[in-house]
Formats: structure tokens, sequence, C-alpha cells
């Protein structure tokens, strides 16, 4: 692999470890609306897609008391935007439940130091991105954020991954992208950038079956991979 000037993270479940900050929010939301509750397997399963589509996947048929059935394409749109508002609510009001994963910030101070350019690309929204990575100590390092409201097409569409690299100003063939779901390898193939899945974020050792060209079991990992020359951790090429 030639020379790379620029790494793009995923942020939950790459970056910064929002277990807690995401499942406690569906949690709250199911319970406020008085929806069965999902496991935390199951809600896993719908991170790296569009807040309002996660729950309208999980809204059809569901029966809320006084209400009848929920089966309309329309009336399940418009009560995952109702979910939706209030799971980012609960999320506003408990930002520390966020996390950075260990290693994090020396991961990404040392790809600073080589010149490296970085990037956040999140499905989530801005000001919550934001102020979860200002709180986790990282935000010093991330030359730029996309974010929910920045794009027309989200991730597996290249157009996150692609207006990160024109602010950057670096090729795709220069650049790498990193994330724990299909979606963000997806991303980054789709905008063609060479690719790194993480094996310790929501979608486990399954991120191999989206054929990332790296694969990583801890943010430490990543140095090598974009810094060939430093080989402190080791690395699994797929």
């Amino acid at each position: 692999m030639q020379e790379l000037k620029a790494a793009l993270f995923d942020v939950d479940g790459t970056l910064l470890d929002t277990s807690e900050f995401i499942f406690q929010a569906y949690e709250y939301t199911l319970d406020k609306f008085g929806l069965a509750p999902k496991t935390r397997s199951e809600m896993a399963t719908l991170i790296g897609k569009p807040l309002e589509t996660c729950y309208e996947l999980l809204a059809p048929g569901v029966h809320i008391a006084g209400i009848a059935d929920i089966k309309d394409i329309k009336d399940i749109r418009e009560l995952a935007k109702e979910l939706a508002k209030t799971h980012r609510y609960f999320q506003g009001e408990h930002l520390d439940l966020s996390k950075p994963y260990p290693g994090t910030a020396t991961a990404l101070e040392a790809l600073k130091i080589a010149g490296i350019k970085i990037a956040a690309v999140t499905t989530r929204q801005r000001s919550s991105s934001v102020k979860t990575l200002e709180l986790a100590g990282i935000s010093e390092f991330i030359d730029f954020v996309v974010a929910l409201e920045d794009v027309t097409h989200l991730k597996p569409d290249p157009e996150p991954v692609l207006k990160a690299l024109a602010y950057l100003n670096v090729q795709p063939v220069d650049a790498i992208m990193t994330g724990d779901s299909d979606v963000d390898i997806f991303a980054g193939k789709n905008a063609g950038t060479a690719t790194v899945g993480v094996t310790y974020g929501f979608h486990g050792v399954r991120i191999a079956d989206s054929n990332p060209d790296y694969v990583i079991d801890s943010i430490g990992e990543i140095i090598p991979v974009v810094l060939p020359e430093v080989s402190e951790c080791p690395v699994s090429r797929t």
C-alpha cells in the first residue's frame, strides 16, 4: 500500500465505546413509549444505520397503550421520528456514558505527529458527536467531522467519506477508512479508499465478512497499518 495522507474513522464502536450511551438510550425510549423491550444483541444489529431507520425497524406491529397497532408505513415513520427525538434527548442528558477506547488518544496523536490528516465520519448528529469527542479528550486530533446533517446520503454511500476527503484535500487512493460496521467498510470501498475493520466494536469479528483490507483488534493496531515503518502492534491483513 502506498504512503497514506489521511485516516478516516467511524465514531461509535470505533473511536468511542458508546455501548451504554446507545443501549441505555434505546432502553429508555422503548420503556417511555410502552414498547416491548429488545435485547442488547438485537439492538447491536441496528447500530450504524440512521436512527430513524432503526426505530422504523423496531416499530411495525407494536402496540402503545390506548393506540391501535401501528402498521401503516406513514404511521411507523412518524412514530420513528418521535422515538428518535426521545432517544437523542436521553443521549444529550447522558453524554458521560460515552468513553474513548483504551489507547485512542495515543493512536490519534501518533498519526497526527506523523503528519496524517484525521476525520471522523458518523451517522450521529453533529452536536452530540462533537461533544462526545470533546469529552473523550480526542477532538484536538480530529481535523474534520462529517455528521448526519452534513450529507444527503449516509454510509454505505461514499458521500460522507468523499466530503471528508474534499475538506482534507486528499484523494481516496491516499486515504483509509476505519470502522466496526459493514456500512463503514462499504462506504470506504465505494469511495475508493483502503479499509480497516475493527473487531472490538458493536459487530465483533463479523466485520471480517465485509472484506476490509485489514482487520485490527485494538485501536492501537491502526498505527502500523497507516505507518508501516512502525511495527509496535501486530496487524491482520485479510
